[in-house]
């Protein structure tokens, strides 16, 4: 899977490897086969609309980031499950198409803007819902039932992931791009959660076969990527009967298929490390004044949306990277390297996290990742580019699944980190072939992600809440010819 969706120079990012197992009748972005933004269930389903006042908990955002919680409570009510689901997949903005049409952006990012996820909820005793399996209806901010309560002792919710839904632009290369915005999701479910007392606990590790049955995917144009289940206790996913499922456009990208299918297991491992607390105190944001009040959580998600110009002159200062790096990082074991650009007091190159003090290249390496992140600005005109990595010895077919969503979370965080101290970020995709020169290592490196951190050139609007998201224009990103 990794090699044929792989990118190089020598060949164009939407030109398909030569080899049968990669479809070669796909048109990449034809209007004709967009497939829809949100899927369609029966009308006569049970719906439960969700509360629209969030009634934010109190707390800075850079608190619940650094994994400082308040008292954990037992269980969500409906109130608090629908601040969580709104703050992860709710629709915060919206934007008009060259054609006109309508196009929803949800509250947290997505590779490309093709937001290829749904969310489920298994409810177990939540005040308000009636126990069973719940589709997030995110254009209504509703629930609608689907199946009937399953086995287990905690509400979780399931995230899957629509292959065709990235794939209309990327190919079979979309299929990471399902685990990339799943970090990216989990990392804002987590954080909303977190904020309200939850202890969230993700799983990576489960009964595919199970789940698929829970929540009414086929494996083929839907499959589930990941659970995040609120307490300790066993989650909800032992399915009572198969879920209603709901209508999605019937196409099949074959390699992704398999490659999902080799990765399923039949057992429920063990939840995520939570990651210890980060000791150090934020620093001062961008433009802000020393004790001057910071963001709530709610209010970094109104802010955030993926940046598409930052300003190459300004640079944000080494605490900043420091602080952002060790939060997004909480819990995670994936290799991380940083590209500084513009640091103040780090000298610019590239260093392994999390040793700064002495890089492993020195120098400008703005045209260097310029050249890597396909010729898109952000990569040279950041003040520092994070990259993800792996060693293929230590990968089977479900770890890679498990890295690509590793970088994704650290991806969401850094987002996150970045606009609580008035930064911004976007995630960034690369050439295969061309990082293991940048990183000096094995020409067999598992590139995963870039996310590129600067200070904008742009204010984006903030978001709106449930049922009123605000409309925007789209900002054009700078790039060169590939």
């Amino acid at each position: 899977m990794h090699r044929l969706t792989s990118y190089t120079p020598a060949r164009g990012w939407d030109v398909p490897v030569d080899d049968p197992r990669v479809r070669h009748d796909l048109v990449p972005n034809d209007p004709e086969t967009r497939p829809p933004q949100f899927k369609a269930y029966p009308g006569d389903l049970p719906v439960v609309v969700l509360p629209t006042g969030l009634a934010p908990p109190g707390g800075a955002a850079v608190d619940v980031l650094a994994g400082r919680s308040p008292e954990p409570v037992a269980g969500p009510d409906l109130a608090a499950l629908a601040r969580v689901l709104f703050l992860g997949a709710g629709v915060v903005r919206t934007a008009r198409r060259a054609g006109g049409e309508a196009f929803a952006f949800r509250a947290s990012g997505s590779a490309g803007a093709r937001f290829p996820l749904e969310v489920y909820v298994s409810a177990v005793g939540v005040e308000g819902l009636p126990d069973g399996v719940h589709w997030y209806d995110a254009q209504r901010h509703a629930l609608v039932r689907v199946g009937p309560p399953a086995a287990g002792r905690a509400t979780t919710l399931v995230v899957t992931g629509v292959p065709w839904r990235t794939g209309w632009r990327y190919a079979e290369r979309g299929w990471r791009h399902l685990y990339w915005d799943a970090g990216t999701l989990v990392a804002q479910l987590e954080a909303a959660a977190v904020s309200a007392g939850l202890l969230p606990r993700l799983r990576t590790l489960f009964p595919d076969a199970a789940v698929r049955t829970l929540v009414g995917a086929d494996g083929v144009h839907e499959y589930p990527l990941a659970l995040v289940t609120f307490g300790d206790a066993a989650p909800a996913v032992g399915p009572g009967a198969a879920a209603t499922p709901g209508a999605l456009p019937e196409v099949e990208l074959p390699l992704c298929t398999a490659a999902q299918r080799a990765g399923e297991r039949e057992v429920l491992g063990d939840p995520w490390p939570v990651g210890a607390p980060v000791p150090a105190d934020a620093p001062v944001p961008v433009g802000g004044a020393a004790g001057a009040p910071t963001p709530t959580r709610d209010e970094v998600v109104q802010r955030r949306g993926s940046q598409r110009r930052l300003d190459r002159g300004r640079s944000l200062p080494r605490a900043h990277l420091e602080w952002a790096m060790a939060v997004a990082t909480r819990g995670v074991d994936v290799p991380h390297h940083v590209a500084a650009h513009g640091v103040d007091g780090l000298a610019p190159g590239l260093y392994r996290w999390p040793d700064l003090g002495s890089p492993l290249r020195a120098g400008d390496l703005r045209d260097e990742l310029y050249r890597l992140a396909l010729l898109q600005d952000l990569a040279g005109d950041a003040a520092y580019v994070v990259l993800s990595s792996a060693d293929p010895r230590t990968l089977d077919d479900r770890t890679y699944r498990d890295a690509q969503l590793a970088a994704g979370l650290v991806e969401g965080r850094l987002h996150l980190a970045a606009y609580a101290l008035g930064a911004g970020a976007s995630g960034m995709t690369f050439y295969d072939s061309d990082l293991p020169a940048l990183l000096g290592g094995p020409d067999d490196v598992v590139g995963l992600l870039l996310t590129c951190v600067g200070v904008p050139e742009y204010a984006s609007r903030p978001g709106g809440g449930p049922g009123a998201p605000v409309e925007v224009r789209m900002v054009t990103p700078r790039m060169g010819d590939l």
